[in-house]
């Protein structure tokens, strides 16, 4: 497989216990939570705090006032944000998300000619915006992460790399024993 192929560039993606990881070079560590199916009310920011990736409210409508297209069709727009694939994304019905680090949450809208648009989501007050309790730092996208968080960004308990439940998957250790190691420096929440 191409993991193989680049053995030599590799280190071991430590999926132990339920311990935040990027074993597949996504953006940042995930792991499957275990909630399922995700709640929408209560689970994430509802109101736009910094770049809004932990936005879980229901608006769905573009700033200029295009429907928002359903995540989980491809049609009028053809995309990669599959919700089974991002679990952590909130990628639920036709609602503005962040998937991606963009400005702010957007999505691909129901007008074929208008691929996607930002949508407009009030932003916090002071006093609405969660405390930065505790921060992390990972290199990259975060796939050389060796650290204990367990707990997602909106507050959800991950899920253990080897558990099939309540998320069947295919992240096991077995695996995936391999990962990149990037070296530009982040930090999430």
């Amino acid at each position: 497989s191409s993991w193989n192929l680049r053995s030599s560039q590799h280190k071991e993606k430590d999926l132990k216990m339920n311990y935040c990881r990027n074993p597949d070079g996504e953006l940042r560590p995930w792991c499957f939570t275990t909630t399922t199916p995700p709640p929408v009310s209560g689970s994430g920011s509802q109101c736009l705090s910094g770049k809004g990736e932990d936005y879980r409210g229901r608006i769905s409508i573009t700033e200029s006032g295009n429907a928002c297209q359903h995540w989980n069709t491809q049609f009028p727009h053809r995309h990669g944000w599959i919700p089974g694939r991002y679990p952590c994304k909130g990628l639920e019905e036709n609602y503005c998300r962040n998937p991606d680090g963009e400005k702010r949450p957007w999505c691909y809208t129901t007008t074929s000619s208008v691929r996607w648009e930002y949508c407009a989501i009030p932003h916090c007050d002071e006093t609405e915006q969660r405390a930065d309790a505790s921060k992390e730092c990972y290199l990259g996208k975060g796939q050389s992460y060796r650290g204990t968080t367990s707990i997602t960004a909106s507050g959800k308990k991950c899920q253990a790399w080897n558990s099939m439940f309540p998320h069947r998957h295919e992240k096991t250790p077995d695996r995936f024993p391999d990962a990149y190691v990037y070296l530009t420096f982040s930090c999430f929440i």
